[in-house]
């Protein structure tokens, strides 16, 4: 008993896990058309590679041998993906260079990159709008999508499911736009599979019912459209229980897959046909066709198929009352898993526990819902609402673009009055440094004129009778009052350090503490004076300023007379 129960749950596991696999693997297919056919030749590119001389035309056959290898061959997709770039960059045609991006993308896409896929991709997204190239915005668009959809995956995290819906639908918007038909059948096949994933079966089932019509009008039939058909049997198997449906839709699939040859998809619909004909209780047929996928399974080697296959025919024989048959099936589906599945099952189970919780739903969530809904209203009656609806979009749209310019001429005249002002400000930092230096060259003369008087009025007392000279001593006492002042040097200290804000601060906070002399010497330096002009305007001798200039080159630890004037004109 407990052995069946234990093969009932693999069954189960094994049938979502393959649902899974499927879906990525059309992911795959999908996602490898851009820009391109699928190629049958590929030696026939690389010959007419080495023949061509034109980069654009080198860069285009690259172009088509890095989407072959894609999927193949990794390290040969490194290889000519270089090659592709080399020759886009060459060429200078935009569009080269943006879909060289594009490939890039899609190669650490195919890596798990997942995040540096989104960055190269919104690069080429770039480009692609400036070119209006509306074909390369519906194929980036859809990389985009997938990839947020495997991101999705990796993490179990729904707004990711969403984001990737939202790109898919503007793959679909720009796909249209450029009526490519290939583009449009991948997008629809996309958002089927991300609402799938999101339990939202009902536009599941619309998004690939408008693929396989997509798929019909354009003629397209290739093992795509035929795992479209098994994805859209598998609503109708797990949701609406409509087996005779889902048996018609795989009945579809099984006659592109025969055409085709691909006996992989082939296996997976014989092995769902089965399913479906049990539920019915159609015993004879479900064993048909059961024995049918084991058949396939086993021809292909792959233990991962072949237990899919052996316990789907296990299931059946229970179901149908051969149990000596149905336990011999699942003694070799056991067998299988031993060998190759044991180390898969607990992350299988903690994934589908993961797909089956209930999660809410955001604001984005009920946006697009409301977005899908409005895109349903199709029929002749409400014609004349649609346009109406087009008719306002049409106004809105151009408000919003006349209020974007008026935005954009606000911000470029607030540009120009910003500049102006940087301007003024630094014209008038410049005024303030030129009449600061007037100024202090200015007290310099006065004291220099100021001393030359003093010195003439010392000889006149010499020479002249006591009352004269009693005068010329008050006059000397007025020059020296008048030269040691401290009120001028205070107003030069303030509209010095207006001129250069923070510079004494700055020196102090790393030298420590200086003298008033100290720090008007350091100003006057600043002000790039010459010892003469300083001697003057502090009213030393020049052997006074020597060693006062001695004295603070220790005390900044600077080795010449030089260091301490260019220290302090670059001091900051």
């Amino acid at each position: 008993m407990i052995l069946k129960m234990r093969a009932k749950i693999n069954f189960i596991i094994r049938r979502k896990n393959v649902l899974r696999n499927t879906l990525i693997f059309v992911f795959s297919l999908l996602h490898s058309l851009a820009f391109s056919q699928v190629k049958t030749n590929i030696d026939s590119l690389k010959k007419e590679l080495n023949r061509q001389q034109d980069f654009s035309k080198k860069a285009e056959i690259t172009n088509e041998i890095t989407i072959f290898y894609e999927r193949k061959n990794l390290d040969s997709n490194a290889k000519y993906l270089e090659i592709l770039t080399v020759n886009a960059q060459k060429s200078g045609n935009p569009q080269l260079i943006a879909r060289s991006i594009f490939a890039k993308a899609n190669r650490l896409h195919y890596q798990n990159r997942y995040e540096e896929s989104i960055k190269e991709n919104q690069k080429a997204i770039n480009l692609f709008e400036k070119l209006k190239d509306f074909q390369g915005l519906g194929n980036c668009y859809c990389t985009m999508g997938v990839t947020y959809k495997r991101l999705g995956d990796a993490q179990h995290v729904t707004p990711l499911y969403n984001k990737g819906l939202i790109y898919e639908q503007l793959a679909l918007k720009y796909s249209t736009t450029a009526d490519d038909k290939i583009g449009i059948f991948k997008a629809y096949s996309n958002i089927g599979i991300i609402l799938r994933d999101l339990n939202e079966f009902k536009k599941a089932e619309e998004a690939y019912l408008n693929g396989i019509r997509v798929a019909k009008e354009a003629n397209i039939e290739n093992q795509s459209v035929g795992i479209l058909y098994a994805n859209l049997s598998q609503i109708y198997l797990d949701y609406y229980k409509n087996y005779d449906k889902a048996i018609s839709l795989l009945n579809q699939a099984i006659v592109i897959y025969k055409k085709l040859g691909v006996k992989t998809s082939l296996e997976h619909a014989y092995r769902n046909l089965s399913i479906n004909y049990m539920e019915k209780k159609y015993y004879e047929k479900a064993l048909f066709y059961g024995k049918k996928a084991v058949f396939l399974a086993d021809s292909l080697h792959d233990n991962s198929r072949r237990l899919n296959a052996y316990m789907a025919l296990y299931d059946t024989q229970k179901n149908a009352g051969m149990y000596k048959e149905a336990l011999q099936n699942l003694e070799i589906g056991k067998k299988i898993e031993d060998s190759t599945l044991n180390k898969e099952k607990t992350s299988i189970i903690a994934e589908m526990d993961a797909k089956f919780e209930t999660v809410k739903k955001d604001a984005e969530i009920k946006i697009l819902n409301k977005n899908a809904e409005l895109d349903k209203i199709k029929t002749w009656s409400l014609i004349f609402i649609l346009i109406s609806l087009v008719a306002v979009g049409a106004v809105i749209f151009r408000s919003f673009v006349q209020k974007r310019k008026r935005e954009i001429k606000i911000a470029e005249q607030e540009k120009i009055i910003e500049h102006e002002k940087l301007l003024n400000a630094e014209q008038e930092l410049e005024f303030k440094k030129k009449e600061l230096t007037a100024k202090v060259l200015q007290l310099a003369r006065k004291n220099e004129f100021l001393s030359q008087l003093d010195d003439e009025i010392k000889t006149l007392k010499n020479n002249v009778d006591k009352t004269v000279s009693n005068t010329s001593g008050r006059i000397t006492q007025i020059i020296k009052r008048d030269l040691a002042d401290d009120r001028q040097w205070e107003q030069f200290s303030s509209e010095f350090s207006s001129v250069h804000q923070g510079f004494i601060d700055a020196l102090v906070a790393k030298y420590g503490e200086f003298s008033k002399s100290e720090i008007r010497l350091i100003s006057l330096l600043k002000m790039n004076l010459t010892s003469k002009d300083i001697a003057d305007t502090l009213n030393i001798s020049d052997e006074g300023i020597k060693k006062a200039r001695y004295r603070l080159r220790k005390k900044l630890n600077l080795e010449s007379e030089n260091d301490l004037q260019s220290f302090l004109l670059s001091f900051a």
